[in-house]
């Protein structure tokens, strides 16, 4: 996963912002759950169930995470080739691999890993639909990415595809770092999303340009980053950027799954499967989720329901019941907020998630997460369940 394209875009709207404006707040959170969650009606059990609970339960969701750690976008100013560099850490069985991804000027993207592990088909067909099939390069890179009390410590070295030698470094000595977070928005023109595309920028900040040393030499030649032409919170500012906590996956998988049976004891109060943890509310004997926390290493992702889930299974014929989700990633709160709709036709099944709001920058038009719209169709197929998962761009 990579958030490239919404760098720019971002930084492209911030100075849109600050030349109109003067200012910008950048806000992690969306929503409130006191307020979100205000005046949802409760679901009636028993009056939606025609049958007493089976005692089965199936984890609904599917989610994964990627192992990105931390990254660092550069833009450079005169390079005649190369428009930005990005570096990326990612953590790969408990160490350290890199990936750096250039961009040229005429809209070539290279991809450049060292570590094969890292790059599987699963996630070279998931970074080709975001970056929109660039060149992938298994290569030798010798690269670092830091963020501590002076900010940004990074570097990278590698040779291109073209035998051009890269040489990046950039320190930073600051003692006024304010950094934010904030939801990316990574696949804003993506047409045929598999999954919810969720990543989240924890410790994001700009570089500075007062007492920063930038360096890069490509093919011999030095060049210089490009400066941003205002003023952001009384300081000049480079145009790159980094984040030194990223917390990226893909939220509920699209595609077709076979759940088994699991046993379920009235009155339990959570259910653990895979990397997801269900915490349960019991209604009249009914189990319902009103919570499912993802986790991956020391990150979360958590999402509550008002109304918690009915058990769609033991649902009457033609009965729906809504309500909404607030999306929550580590310990910050209402991220993304949302709305559920279960709904029972004859045999059918159907589980409808759609996130509608988060923050975004101004001018941005549109809450872009209001276009995604995941569907679940299930069918019982003996002690199984079966799952249909799609995600579609309204």
């Amino acid at each position: 996963m990579t958030i490239r394209s919404f760098l720019i875009l971002f930084l492209g709207i911030v100075c849109m912002v600050f030349l109109f404006s003067g200012c910008m707040s950048v806000k992690p959170h969306a929503v409130k759950a006191q307020s979100y969650f205000k005046n949802l009606e409760h679901v009636r059990a028993p009056a939606i169930y025609d049958r007493a609970y089976d005692g089965g339960f199936y984890p609904l969701f599917q989610t994964t995470f990627d192992d990105i750690e931390a990254l660092m976008l550069v833009d450079l100013a005169d390079d005649p080739l190369y428009k930005s560099i990005e570096v990326q850490k990612f953590l790969l069985e408990g160490r350290d691999a890199w990936v750096v991804i250039t961009e040229r000027k005429d809209g070539r993207i290279d991809y450049y890993y060292e570590e094969p592990d890292l790059m599987d088909e699963e996630r070279k067909a998931s970074v080709s639909t975001l970056l929109n099939q660039p060149y992938f390069h298994q290569t030798s890179l010798q690269a670092s990415l830091e963020v501590a009390e002076h900010g940004l410590s990074t570097q990278a070295s590698f040779v291109d595809y073209e035998n051009r030698s890269i040489e990046l470094s950039i320190r930073e000595n600051r003692t006024d770092s304010k950094p934010t977070a904030m939801l990316a928005p990574v696949s804003v023109h993506a047409e045929n999303p598999t999954s919810f595309p969720m990543v989240f920028l924890d410790e994001f900040n700009m570089v500075a340009k007062k007492g920063t040393r930038v360096e890069v030499v490509i093919d011999k030649q030095k060049r210089k980053g490009v400066t941003l032409p205002i003023i952001v919170e009384g300081k000049r500012v480079y145009y790159s950027r980094y984040a030194s906590d990223v917390v990226a996956a893909d939220l509920l998988n699209s595609g077709q799954y076979v759940l088994e049976r699991e046993h379920l004891m009235e009155g339990t109060p959570s259910v653990v499967s895979g990397n997801a943890t269900y915490h349960l509310a019991w209604e009249h004997g009914y189990p319902h989720i009103r919570q499912v926390q993802f986790t991956h290493h020391d990150s979360s992702v958590t999402m509550d329901f008002a109304p918690a889930l009915p058990e769609i299974r033991h649902m009457k014929q033609d009965t729906a019941v809504e309500g909404r989700f607030i999306l929550t990633v580590n310990s910050v709160d209402g991220v993304i907020g949302g709305s559920y709709r279960v709904s029972t036709f004859g045999e059918a099944l159907k589980l409808e998630v759609h996130p509608l709001t988060s923050w975004q920058p101004p001018f941005m038009g549109k809450k872009w997460v209001s276009t995604f719209l995941h569907t679940a169709t299930l069918k019982q197929d003996g002690s199984d369940l079966l799952i249909d998962a799609r995600w579609e761009r309204l």
